[in-house]
């Protein structure tokens, strides 16, 4: 598990390579800097949202090809700590899944990525993190300055929804302890 290339597809794959492309041409400014960063992120966006997708088959009407975004392979096996993490983490708490702890716990460290199913369900939050992120931070904007205003409020909404609770002089109290 994440030792090879991985490929975006269909809607997918446009809508990655929105997230890594150029939005404004003076400045090269770019939301994410490479796909492997996509691929990083939206699994735990796609599961702190909720969100989950099902493999798109879109064609390039031109082409007729599906559309596609690759992670080269070496990116990925670069990144396969942190990837892996990822899917240790969402195996371990999505309890929708999985209601039994114990087997969670199997799935997340004991036999990670041994069901084909616990990866597609990962792939699942994956394409379901892209469309959030799509959502969030690419429909709609146009002019470069769109973008860092659905970059901000991204990040607000994100802390509202997940940080509020967080007590950070509390958090360091307990780190300095």
């Amino acid at each position: 598990m994440f030792d090879k290339q991985y490929r975006f597809s269909g809607i997918h794959a446009e809508k990655v390579k929105r997230l890594v492309g150029v939005f404004d041409g003076t400045s090269n400014a770019q939301i994410f800097k490479r796909n492997v960063d996509v691929y990083s992120n939206a699994p735990l966006i796609g599961f702190l949202y909720g969100r989950r997708a099902d493999l798109d088959r879109t064609k390039n009407p031109e082409t007729g090809e599906v559309y596609n975004q690759n992670v080269m392979g070496d990116r990925v096996m670069m990144s396969s700590l942190e990837l892996m993490f990822n899917f240790q983490l969402i195996m371990l708490l999505d309890r929708d899944y999985e209601p039994d702890e114990d087997k969670r716990i199997d799935k997340a460290f004991r036999h990670p990525g041994q069901d084909p199913n616990d990866e597609a369900r990962f792939d699942e939050y994956v394409r379901g993190g892209i469309d959030v992120l799509y959502e969030k931070l690419i429909e709609g904007s146009k002019e470069p300055e769109d973008y860092v205003d659905r970059l901000f409020d991204f990040i607000d909404e994100f802390e509202d929804r997940f940080n509020a609770e967080v007590d950070v002089p509390e958090v360091l109290n307990k780190c300095m302890a």
